[in-house]
């Protein structure tokens, strides 16, 4: 009995037919026949134990999918990416194995002092912190930078090496020759020797003297520097007597002796 197809059917059944002829044309029946025999020898050689090892990493591909999707890890696939292209997780990875293979080596004893290390540093930053040391960074790095750090370095390890090389007799004489010295600056207190000399000195740089004595002496200096040597003699000490800036040399002298010897003999 031959069954009667309407057209829907017929057109389904030349669609199909098409289909055929279009798989086996370009080989993929052939494909298709060889994966199905393919997954039947495979399933017919796994056994209860493989199909349960299969399910559970089936089932745990799945758990790690859906919590991947839930904690929304697809916006870090493109850094994930950089890292790979630029050889930065490579570098991650070798750190976390540096980072447990130096945990694994270490002991309780270094545990322990590397966390005296750790509260040591933390109470130090605290200090300074709290004693507000930050506002003298810009003044220690000028200080590095000009090299004086080195010097008052320098300057402390002179004063240890001194310090480690004074006897308790040397200590004991300074103490004394320190103990002196305020005595004496004491008497000239109470004396009032100490303000004359200051109304003195006041008075001589109010005169410009200490200052024209100093760039006289300069002067002198360079100039005898390039004076000849004396002739010596009787004739050469009559010819320096000769020049008028001798004269008017021996006249100031003689001018300074006066005024202090009047004044010696009103004391």
């Amino acid at each position: 009995m031959v069954a009667v197809l309407d057209s829907s059917q017929e057109d389904e059944l030349q669609q199909a037919q098409s289909a055929l002829l279009h798989l086996v044309h370009n080989g993929d029946l052939e494909r298709i026949v060889h994966l199905a025999r393919l997954m039947g020898a495979a399933a017919d050689s796994m056994s209860d134990e493989m199909v349960g090892r299969m399910a559970e990493i089936a089932t745990g591909g799945l758990d790690l999918v859906d919590r991947v999707e839930r904690a929304d890890l697809t916006r870090a696939l493109p850094a994930i990416s950089a890292l790979v292209h630029n050889g930065d997780l490579d570098r991650i990875v070798h750190l976390a194995r540096l980072v447990g293979a130096a945990s694994d080596s270490m002991s309780d004893e270094m545990v322990g002092r590397l966390a005296e290390i750790a509260t040591g540093g933390l109470d130090l930053l605290d200090r300074v912190e709290r004693a507000d040391l930050t506002k003298a960074l810009p003044a220690i790095s000028a200080l590095v930078h000009n090299g004086d750090l080195d010097r008052i370095v320098q300057i402390a390890r002179t004063l240890g090496a001194m310090g480690d090389s004074m006897s308790d007799e040397m200590v004991t004489r300074l103490a004394t020759l320190a103990a002196d010295a305020m005595c004496l600056l004491d008497r000239a207190v109470r004396t009032g020797v100490m303000d004359r000399v200051l109304r003195v000195v006041e008075q001589m740089d109010a005169q410009h003297i200490l200052t024209d004595f100093l760039s006289c002496l300069a002067g002198a200096t360079e100039e005898a520097a390039k004076e000849p040597a004396p002739k010596g003699g009787l004739f050469g000490l009559l010819d320096i007597m000769k020049k008028p800036e001798t004269q008017e040399t021996i006249q100031f002298l003689m001018l300074v002796g006066k005024h202090f010897r009047s004044c010696r003999l009103k004391h």
